[in-house]
């Protein structure tokens, strides 16, 4: 996970930093007379702006758990579904990553239950006991 987020760091930066260069440069005057500026401009806003297109395959060719998803996701698709491609990747490999994954062969996709409940408890005093000590005014309001 370490080295999958530190090389969408390091694309980021190398996508974008020429760029921001470039801006930077543009507030000089002889600069920004200088002829192939624009095309200058143009190869490195389109390195800049190619930056989203990476990240989908930076994520499928280091997350095993992506990878099976997008190969899921694509089988349901109308007509990709009977694809050579997929169905070879689903037989061979693919088994080995649904595994890997904990998505199993079956094709479906689960969604893990991330809501965690938690009841507060609190022991009434008994009325019986001796030792029962005067209750606080935070003890006796109701709970919200």
């Amino acid at each position: 996970m370490v080295k999958m987020m530190l090389t969408v760091v390091f694309v980021f930066t190398s996508c974008w930093l020429p760029f921001n260069i470039l801006q930077l440069l543009l507030n000089d005057e002889d600069f920004a007379h200088w002829e192939p500026l624009p095309y200058v401009w143009f190869a490195f806003h389109w390195l800049a702006m190619s930056h989203c297109c990476y990240n989908p395959i930076i994520y499928c060719y280091m997350n095993a758990r992506f990878r099976s998803g997008f190969v899921q996701l694509m089988h349901r698709m109308p007509g990709l579904h009977r694809c050579c491609c997929l169905t070879r990747f689903l037989r061979s490999g693919g088994d080995r990553m649904n595994v890997a994954s904990g998505t199993g062969p079956a094709l479906h996709l689960n969604r893990m239950n991330t809501s965690t409940t938690y009841i507060s408890a609190r022991r009434k005093p008994r009325a019986t006991s001796l030792r029962a000590k005067p209750l606080s005014c935070v003890e006796t309001s109701p709970l919200r």
